[in-house]
């Protein structure tokens, strides 16, 4: 079988690769090449897989992000396991992923002690995050679908979109699964970048600002 390349360099941030007649093999095989290099993300769909570097933009986005999403569990009393870019896989569905973000929090206390994560015997993460400033060649919705994600935000154009996952597939919701009727959308607004605050200094204005809303 042929391969077909866009030969973008890795080297570049935002930069992507895209291969096609991909066993889950050799998927398995990059995935432990590249195991030293954090900066590099695959995403794997049924032979298709798309290696891809983040911008700047980006990893600013996830970060602050997954910093809102901490905080706001600490301050509705809600345990939590974050794992940043887990690589999540099936190899019966022949998908698999690194989430830009990837959280336990209804499901917290059944891996709450655990170092190795096995979908197999193991529930899929309760929320996963999407920071999307680039394009992708593969549809990650439908990835996430066959891991059988929960719940998934993603973050494009300063808005939060929220997915949940029924057996008709994933739907758009106005509340999340894992934070109730928390407005987790305005999440957005501490996430700007502003010439007068700083990072530190929106987490605590955001702090105070989830207090209120109690």
């Amino acid at each position: 079988m042929t391969q077909t390349l866009f030969p973008i360099p890795l080297s570049d941030a935002g930069s992507h690769l895209v291969l096609h007649n991909i066993s889950w093999e050799m998927y398995e095989q990059l995935l432990e090449v590249f195991a030293e290099y954090p900066q590099l993300r695959m995403t794997y769909n049924r032979g298709t897989l798309e290696l891809m570097t983040p911008l700047a933009e980006h990893e600013s986005y996830s970060w602050n992000l997954s910093r809102l999403i901490a905080i706001l569990s600490e301050e509705l009393g809600l345990e939590i396991r974050g794992l940043k870019s887990t690589t999540w896989r099936s190899q019966v569905q022949a998908v698999g992923k690194e989430a830009d973000d990837s959280f336990y929090i209804q499901n917290e206390p059944a891996i709450r002690t655990k170092l190795k994560i096995d979908l197999t015997v193991d529930p899929p993460p309760d929320l996963v995050v999407e920071i999307d400033t680039t394009h992708s060649f593969i549809d990650k919705i439908s990835v996430y679908e066959n891991l059988k994600v929960p719940e998934i935000w993603q973050y494009r154009n300063e808005n939060i979109t929220i997915y949940i996952l029924t057996e008709a597939g994933y739907i758009e919701s106005e509340m999340s699964l894992a934070f109730g009727s928390f407005p987790v959308k305005a999440l957005t607004q501490f996430m700007k970048i502003d010439s007068q605050k700083g990072e530190n200094a929106r987490m605590r204005e955001f702090r105070e600002w989830v207090k209120s809303q109690l």
